[in-house]
């Protein structure tokens, strides 16, 4: 009888143990799939937060490229008081807008470069151009047959051209030697826009 009793208790403890484990194991289980659950949710979160926001692109327009109206004065104005008396011959914009490159002329003919950032600062020059006495007698030509000064010039284009100016020039052009301000226009759609507006008469004619 005893050793029967013995048996059965002992069938009991490991009943118990049994269930015992069982639950812990259904408990570990649980908590291994909540873990599994949580998971997808808290890396979904991390891109999210990580994802850079839209930044500006300067290559993306022609127009922001070449700079603006503003810094274009600026460029000239500072040229002009570092080479004082002279007459701009040509401006360029270089290296996406932030730099100008502005030809100056003495009234003796001789030319100089200056480079001037978007700011309205000299960066570079002024430097003398090297150039023979014929090719200072053409520029002198040039100088007082142009009835149209630069500032003028770009009053012109622009009323006639909407966009930001990247280049200009003043020369002689064609069999009739027709002396024009020569204008390149980043046009606000991306494309660019050529024009030459007559020194003499103001006369825009649009190319390109």
């Amino acid at each position: 009888m005893k050793a029967e009793m013995r048996i059965k208790t002992i069938i009991d403890v490991i009943f118990v143990g049994s269930a015992l484990l069982a639950a812990a194991a259904c408990g570990s289980a649980d908590t291994q799939s909540s873990a599994v659950k949580a998971a997808p949710a808290q890396r979904a979160v991390v891109p999210l937060m990580s994802t850079p926001g839209p930044s500006a692109d300067p290559g993306g327009d022609p127009g922001q490229e070449s700079g603006d109206m503003a810094s274009l004065e600026k460029a000239i104005a500072a040229a002009m008081n570092a080479v004082k008396g002279s007459t701009v011959l040509s401006v360029q914009s270089e290296n996406g807008g932030q730099i100008w490159e502005v030809q100056l002329a003495g009234s003796d003919g001789t030319e100089r470069l200056l480079e001037v950032d978007e700011s309205g600062k000299v960066v570079s020059g002024p430097r003398v151009k090297d150039t023979g006495k014929g090719e200072k007698d053409r520029v002198m030509g040039i100088i007082k047959d142009a009835e149209l000064t630069f500032k003028d010039a770009v009053e012109k284009v622009s009323s006639a051209v909407h966009g930001k100016i990247t280049h200009m020039s003043l020369d002689r052009y064609n069999k009739n030697d027709l002396l024009v301000w020569d204008v390149d226009v980043a046009t606000p759609d991306g494309s660019w826009q050529g024009a030459k507006v007559d020194a003499k008469t103001g006369t825009v004619t649009k190319n390109g």
